[in-house]
């Protein structure tokens, strides 16, 4: 079984759609596949994409990003929403927690960021005037910090007594992951990137290798 991974595919853009569609329906059929994080905000999107992804590999890991937390003209706030996602991925046989895949246990983590990533305060704060998650995202006023409350939903991470293991979140683990903001076309990105919290649990696993997304890097 090969691994493969992707993120970030915003199937509700024309060209990303097509690009889906177009992927081999028997090539993949003895492989896994991990998805990042940010397939679209609509649910009937990420439900189709999903789908699709499903019917061509074997295994479809999946963790929801950002955007899939956006509630426009939805019911409920946004944990509402991750949890209707995750229902929908149990429903699907998409993968959302920790599962072997021949040699390799696949571990999903799911994470948000923390202006704290941003310990050096390289980002420009008034980038992020125009951040979609500030507009669209909709918390209740107890759920605290959130890259903490999406790690506890992880549970205890403990590492398998036996095989090599993967990880992968859709938000950053280490700010050296990102250029330096002059690199950068979003100027605000450090500060909305990633969390630390997301390094100390993939360690705790014994993670050999680690998957992101977001950044579209």
């Amino acid at each position: 079984m090969r691994i493969f991974a992707t993120s970030d595919l915003h199937a509700d853009f024309a060209a990303n759609g097509e690009w889906l569609a177009g992927l081999s329906r028997t090539d993949f059929q003895q492989d896994a596949l991990i998805v990042a994080g940010d397939i679209a905000h609509q649910l009937a999107k990420v439900e189709a994409t999903l789908t699709d992804l499903q019917e061509r590999f074997a295994a479809v890991f999946f963790v929801p990003g950002n955007h899939e937390l956006w509630v426009r003209g939805e019911r409920g706030d946004s944990l509402d929403k991750f949890d209707r996602l995750i229902s929908l991925c149990h429903q699907l046989g998409v993968h959302t927690q920790m599962r072997a895949c021949g040699e390799w246990w696949i571990a999903p983590l799911f994470s948000w960021y923390s202006a704290r990533f941003d310990a050096a305060d390289r980002g420009d704060a008034s980038a992020l005037n125009a951040w979609g998650d500030f507009r669209y995202c909709s918390w209740p006023e107890a759920v605290g910090e959130l890259d903490i409350y999406f790690a506890g939903l992880n549970g205890d991470c403990v590492r398998p007594d036996s095989g090599r293991v993967l990880t992968f979140s859709h938000f950053l683990p280490r700010r050296d992951l990102l250029p330096d903001p002059a690199q950068l076309r979003f100027k605000g990105l450090p500060k909305v990137a990633g969390s630390a919290v997301v390094e100390q649990q993939l360690r705790a696993l014994g993670s050999e290798v680690h998957v992101f997304g977001h950044s579209h890097i």
